[in-house]
């Protein structure tokens, strides 16, 4: 039973991770005008009944809930001309604050001494920003770099189940390709790999160490009318098995996730965002389903 909890208590701490970063929706590596101003909420909503590791389905009753809210400033400025295509070098340095609450029952409830588990705290925050080397707005083509940093300041506490933050850095580069067809298609194609550093103070004194992660995404977004949009979503990630101690998990990842994403503008300067994420076919981790909703204001 203990090996079960250990396991569980890591798909937990690294699914809290993941979903305290704000994910790329469609046309995100679009960039906006040189001096605008961003600035985002976003509210996820988790819930997993199904825990598996290796391919196989751990346990019957993993009941896992995470309210996730973010805050997003981003600011927009060039550096010059594009290397590639008629708009400028742009680049839009941000930051992203999270906050999570989780909420644990069942088989969790049973290996934790049959009480609930519950935490609520800020997460570790992120700075990052995407530097967009070609900027093509006539031939409808981006291509943006973006390094991904997570700073280990979030709230942590190495004798809880779980904890908001990981105690650990995250560096993850990414670079992200938009390209429209027609007046009303566009289609994004996103790459990035996670590295990791050790949480030396993972469960009291134990040393967690993880592979580092390849994270896949491809959106398709389609024009309803000029003010509604929908896209359809694909999430995959790859790798990151953890070792306690040195001791190989056998928890390696190959999981593939399904969206659909609807957002529309409202006036000029805010649009509002709906989305729905299914990790239909997982490897190692949660089979978790994920209902979010964005507001971005520009000015």
């Amino acid at each position: 039973m203990k090996k079960i909890l250990i396991a569980a208590v890591i798909f937990l701490s690294l699914a809290a991770s993941r979903e305290s970063r704000a994910a790329a929706y469609a046309r995100d590596y679009i960039p906006l005008p040189p001096g605008t101003s961003l600035f985002c909420m976003y509210f996820n909503h988790v819930s997993a009944d199904k825990l598996y590791q290796d391919g196989t389905k751990v346990g019957d009753d993993f009941n896992q809930t995470a309210n996730v809210g973010m805050l997003r400033y981003v600011y927009y400025t060039s550096i010059g001309k594009s290397l590639y295509g008629d708009g400028p070098f742009t680049i839009d340095p941000q930051f992203i604050v999270p906050f999570v609450d989780i909420n644990l029952s069942g088989t969790y409830e049973t290996l934790n001494g049959g009480h609930e588990f519950s935490t609520t705290g800020f997460a570790d925050p992120i700075v990052l920003c995407t530097f967009w080397f070609i900027n093509d707005p006539k031939d409808k083509f981006w291509v943006g770099f973006t390094p991904w940093l997570t700073l280990p300041v979030g709230q942590y506490n190495r004798n809880r189940l779980a904890s908001p933050g990981n105690n650990r850095w995250a560096i993850k580069p990414e670079i992200g390709v938009v390209k429209g067809f027609g007046e009303k298609t566009y289609l994004d194609l996103i790459l990035g790999g996670e590295f990791y550093s050790d949480n030396d103070k993972y469960a009291g004194s134990n040393k967690l160490a993880q592979d580092p992660t390849i994270q896949a995404e491809a959106h398709l977004s389609y024009d309803i009318t000029k003010q509604w949009a929908i896209a359809m979503d694909y999430y995959y990630v790859y790798g990151g098995e953890t070792k306690v101690n040195g001791v190989r998990q056998n928890n390696e990842m190959s999981n593939h996730g399904l969206g659909l994403t609807l957002f529309f503008m409202v006036g000029t300067n805010n649009q509002l965002l709906f989305s729905y994420r299914d990790d239909f076919s997982v490897k190692s981790g949660a089979g978790a389903n994920t209902f979010g909703a964005r507001w971005a204001y520009f000015f």
